[in-house]
């Protein structure tokens, strides 16, 4: 495995696919030099991997993978690429002994979530899964107080955004979308319910429709999902939602707790947190939980706690994803049979 570093425990990063999403990561690696040395963009088009390079400060650009993990001076990499081809690409990092932070969803499938992690055991590499949402301040604290509020008893999320137009060429590709709305955003809001649930569900149920010519994929879903000890999860996923909405309702035993646009938290009408001037900018716009999210990754690298979402975490939650997509394409609500972290029987009859 590589140990570069730069003589000052700072690892060496390269980040993979320099489209929308990889703004964030790139501010976040510049921002904070005691953590990291950004030393290449990779970008099949050399055009945007050059521009990304000049102003973010990384010293190569490349538009081929194998020439940049070939690299004795990059350490790890972040992987922006369009979803099916994050497990390739973090198989073949893995490979060459380079850490990987990769972007969610983890991957198309539990399976290909599954090769990617035994790819990283074996190569005794970190692989942790972007999941820019649990680093804004109002998540990490219900994260780390839920305890106070009493047992869980349901949650119902809603994220509906508006998008006039595809946004990234692949979203108009159905063979390579697997899945829109739910693809795109369902990680997010099923990552935060798996990590409050602390559980996997047993039954999903998801419908998911296409209103719009202009994709490949679903605009609009809903799921149900049946947790053990009676508990229960609603989700609803929009990409025609004017104005935008991003609201979760966990109701406790003690009460309620609803967190909006995952900076503010409340419970039982006392705000708790509340949105902190550095948490006004757009994901998409050098956001700070990236930067939060990018120092955790560092951590896990130099072998210290951390909250890095793990590789473990990201095939539970892709197990989930595969229960939805094989819901809404069958109609059927599906029977999750190898639920990890059971914790009790379900009481409620299907």
């Amino acid at each position: 495995m590589a140990h570069s570093h730069d003589g000052h425990g700072r690892s060496g990063i390269a980040i993979i696919g320099c489209g929308r999403i990889s703004r964030s990561h790139l501010a976040a690696v510049a921002a904070q030099p005691d953590l990291a040395t950004l030393v290449a963009t990779v970008d099949s088009d050399l055009t945007l991997a050059t521009q990304a390079a000049q102003r973010y400060g990384a010293r190569h650009a490349f538009d081929d993978i194998d020439e940049a993990l070939s690299r004795d001076d990059i350490d790890a990499v972040v992987l922006c690429l369009p979803n099916h081809l994050h497990a390739s690409v973090a198989i073949k990092a893995a490979q060459a002994g380079k850490h990987v932070l990769v972007e969610k969803p983890m991957a198309d499938t539990a399976a290909d979530a599954i090769a990617m992690a035994e790819a990283a055991e074996a190569n005794r590499i970190v692989l942790a899964i972007a999941q820019c949402r649990r680093h804004f301040r109002a998540i990490r604290y219900l994260a780390d107080h839920q305890a106070d509020f009493g047992k869980l008893i349901s949650v119902q999320v809603s994220l509906g955004v508006y998008w006039p137009d595809a946004q990234a060429p692949w979203w108009r590709e159905a063979d390579k979308a697997s899945g829109l709305v739910v693809a795109l955003n369902g990680p997010h809001v099923l990552d935060f319910v798996q990590m409050v649930m602390q559980a996997d569900p047993v039954r999903v149920h998801a419908e998911a429709v296409r209103r719009n010519h202009f994709w490949a994929g679903e605009d609009e879903a809903m799921m149900l999902l049946a947790y053990p000890g009676r508990r229960l999860a609603s989700v609803h996923l929009s990409f025609n939602q004017q104005p935008v909405e991003n609201r979760k309702v966990l109701v406790y035993e003690r009460g309620t707790a609803v967190v909006e646009h995952d900076t503010h938290l409340t419970f039982n009408g006392e705000t708790l947190v509340a949105r902190s001037d550095d948490e006004h900018r757009h994901y998409l716009d050098e956001a700070v939980e990236f930067q939060r999210q990018f120092r955790e990754f560092a951590l896990a690298i130099d072998g210290q706690p951390n909250r890095s979402v793990s590789a473990q975490e990201g095939i539970r939650l892709m197990r989930t994803l595969d229960a939805v997509h094989r819901s809404f394409r069958s109609g059927d609500t599906v029977v999750l049979d190898d639920v990890t972290h059971r914790t009790d029987t379900v009481d409620a009859t299907p």
